[in-house]
């Protein structure tokens, strides 16, 4: 079961409604919305009654007067939404208060013989002191981690996405387009307190419902935000992470544990700067002369490259992993600041990240396509 809730409200309230779709976005859920999801052509009831029961893992009702009026909500929405739960559970009916009280007689007026049953499930009351933003995240928040802890035992199924289009066939699917500037690879204000949080609920979430939660990653991610996922759900969170890793047209997982190659020993360059330390983690040609120029720029105390020539197998994944964090964790016991450069899949990426305990702040630059721009501080 996917957790993408069904988002009842009336269309004239569909601005707020989008607004919390964006934030169940981020936070791993999305929502069917029916403006944006209906085909075209086809019976609107029919339609409803299919994305309720079907295409959707949860239900979040807006609740405002103008709900009240809405025959589409009263009598299709919110039966089918009571039904649901009644034939196949888990189903999370959320109610969302904007402008109602949760006894309030108007409300229990429209719903008439659904009231009860609609009621009795626990909502979120909107406070008019509270910062619209900071709502649509609480109940983003609550709402994902809640579907999160009714999924069935098992791995989760966990899709990232910040550069093209979410499918919707995982569990969770994290869409943070809105969070970076793809062609530029600049994130928006705020936007990594807002990934490490969104990454942080679902950890708690999934640590709810097992001791060592199994994670299935399929990432489409900037290797500065995939290391931030591996880093997130690091080996000391008592997560098992596997990631779908693309080669060329073929694709397989990746488990974190599992058996490492040895990696040759790293080159070291002193540089001439008072610095940082540059460590680059690169496989097939690599780009020695980017990370020359960026340690140049960056007045690097020393450049550490680790190296694997060709593509590289499980083995060598996970081996350059956890020997790139290594390297971090021996700068950061001789205290030195520390700019990480990745030049290989998100894999590598995501296992450095859960590999690069006690590390201390990281620098990850983002790639651009022809130098290395805007960075990522992570840790």
């Amino acid at each position: 079961m996917k957790i993408r809730p069904f988002l009842s409200h009336k269309r004239e309230d569909q601005a707020d409604v989008s607004a919390l779709r964006g934030a169940l976005k981020v936070y791993g859920a999305g929502g069917y919305k029916d403006a944006d999801d209906l085909r075209l052509g086809v019976r609107t009831a029919d339609e409803l009654r299919t994305a309720i029961h079907e295409l959707t893992g949860g239900f979040i009702w807006w609740g405002t007067q103008k709900a009240l009026s809405s025959t589409w909500i009263n009598e299709i929405e919110i039966p089918n939404a009571v039904a649901r739960v009644a034939t196949k559970p888990p189903y999370p009916i959320v109610p969302l208060f904007i402008e109602l009280s949760p006894d309030g007689a108007s409300l229990r007026a429209a719903l008439r013989s659904h009231a009860d049953d609609f009621l009795a499930y626990n909502g979120v009351v909107y406070d008019d002191a509270e910062d619209p933003e900071t709502f649509r995240r609480r109940v983003a928040r609550r709402y994902v981690r809640d579907a999160v802890t009714s999924l069935a035992p098992g791995p989760l199924e966990v899709s990232f996405r910040a550069i093209s289009e979410p499918d919707g066939a995982h569990d969770l699917t994290f869409d943070w387009r809105a969070l970076i500037d793809a062609r530029r690879r600049e994130l928006a204000p705020g936007a990594l307190d807002t990934m490490i949080d969104a990454l942080a609920n679902v950890r708690e979430a999934a640590q709810a419902r097992t001791n060592s939660p199994e994670l299935r990653i399929d990432p489409d991610l900037p290797l500065p935000l995939a290391y931030l996922v591996g880093y997130e759900w690091r080996i000391t969170t008592r997560a098992q992470l596997e990631v779908n890793q693309r080669t060329g047209s073929t694709f397989h997982w990746i488990s974190a544990d599992g058996p490492t190659a040895s990696i040759a020993s790293p080159v070291v360059a002193e540089q001439n700067g008072a610095g940082p330390t540059v460590i680059v983690a690169s496989c097939r040609d690599g780009v020695p002369g980017a990370a020359a120029r960026y340690a140049s720029n960056a007045a690097a105390g020393r450049l550490v490259t680790l190296h694997v020539d060709g593509l590289l197998d499980d083995d060598q994944v996970r081996g350059l992993a956890r020997a790139t964090a290594e390297e971090l964790r021996a700068a950061n016991d001789r205290g030195e600041d520390k700019h990480l450069l990745i030049v290989g899949p998100a894999t590598l990426a995501i296992l450095i990240g859960a590999a690069a305990n006690a590390c201390g702040p990281v620098v990850v630059p983002f790639w651009n396509g022809t130098t290395y721009v805007s960075a990522a501080i992570i840790g």
